[in-house]
């Protein structure tokens, strides 16, 4: 038998009506837990540009709630009201796992541009309603919450590094810590498996920083899935090994990386500090950021600030609608490759 493989789904856009929109960008939330109240919402409200109009939870309270905290216009639970107004222009995705991809095909064949957090499915068969709903549509103005490459630390030793010729080993450590009980990251049923609903994150600030999508998934995992051991294998021959591990101390810094290629090193501590080693050499030397105080910048900011640029001029999204798919492939195709404890290969349809 041959070696496993998943699917990544061909995108297929008919052209459509991709129009810049009036200031403000009107969007509107869809759930505002703690996620959406912490991280995201913070950076929009008072933004210039930017007008809150319509929050929608399923309790009236907590819609109202959000609404008066935030400053949204309208506080509502009625979902296809929401997104049959006309006048929002976007629509934000924060809800529970395994409702974002069932919400973003509704919000894009509404003609809505959409921001959904990661993950954008739990299943090649949400994956690939997504994209039919795109394909049916016309509409791919569509972003996930891969916020990781938009961070400035990143992106600073990203240019520090510079271009590179040869292939790229990259490791990444991923503490990821144990959850508290009851939380409802646990429910693997119906929520799928953790690194489902946020292993994204990693493979997507991996291929941002190699400049291309994966090819293979290699995973192992300790007795119980604890923690594993992700390979991704890259067209040039480049390899990134993510450990996503439960069992570590708090005390350990959650996400430290280290990208090694032709004679260099990029190496980020956490998100606070970040470097760049260099073989001896004219002009060789050694880059170490200054060290970020207090909150770390994981790139939220900077993230939103993109994606409301492209709603309001019609620009392309941030992430090509390509990498979204592949980056989410790939984190589908780690359960598949624990079940079958082989590589799997991800094969492009055509």
């Amino acid at each position: 038998a041959g070696a496993p493989a998943v699917a990544v789904p061909a995108v297929t856009v008919k052209p459509g009506a991709v129009r810049s929109v009036r200031t403000p960008v009107r969007v509107a939330f869809v759930g505002a837990g703690n996620y959406a109240t912490s991280m995201l919402l913070p950076h929009l409200t008072g933004r210039d540009g930017v007008e809150l109009s319509k929050v929608v939870t399923t309790t009236a309270l907590s819609a109202a709630n959000a609404k008066r905290k935030f400053g949204f216009a309208e506080a509502t639970t009625d979902l296809d009201a929401a997104l049959g107004d006309p006048s929002i222009d976007a629509v934000f995705v924060v809800t529970r796992h395994s409702s974002h991809a069932d919400l973003t095909r509704k919000a894009l064949l509404a003609g809505k541009a959409v921001f959904v957090e990661k993950p954008l499915a739990l299943t090649e068969d949400e994956l690939t309603g997504v994209l039919a709903a795109v394909e049916e549509s016309g509409n791919d103005r569509l972003q996930v919450g891969f916020n990781r490459r938009f961070a400035p630390l990143l992106q600073e030793a990203k240019e520090r590094f510079g271009a590179r010729t040869g292939p790229a080993s990259l490791r990444y450590l991923v503490n990821a810590g144990r959850l508290q009980h009851g939380s409802w990251y646990l429910r693997q049923g119906s929520e799928g498996s953790r690194f489902a609903g946020e292993g994204g994150h990693f493979i997507d600030t991996a291929s941002w920083l190699l400049g291309a999508d994966p090819v293979s998934v290699y995973a192992a995992a300790t007795s119980g899935n604890e923690d594993l051991q992700i390979v991704l294998g890259y067209p040039d021959g480049s390899t990134a090994t993510i450990s996503y591990v439960t069992t570590g101390p708090g005390s350990f810094p959650k996400e430290t990386l280290d990208l090694i290629a032709d004679g260099k090193v990029l190496r980020l501590d956490d998100f606070v500090r970040a470097s760049v080693y260099a073989d001896g050499g004219v002009g060789r030397k050694r880059w170490v950021s200054s060290r970020l105080p207090k909150a770390r910048d994981k790139g939220q900011n900077a993230e939103l600030a993109s994606f409301i640029k492209a709603v309001r001029t019609g620009g392309p999204m941030p992430v090509p609608l390509e990498s979204l798919v592949a980056t989410t492939a790939a984190t589908l195709a780690v359960q598949a490759g624990l079940a079958g404890g082989a590589p799997v290969a991800l094969t492009r349809e055509r």
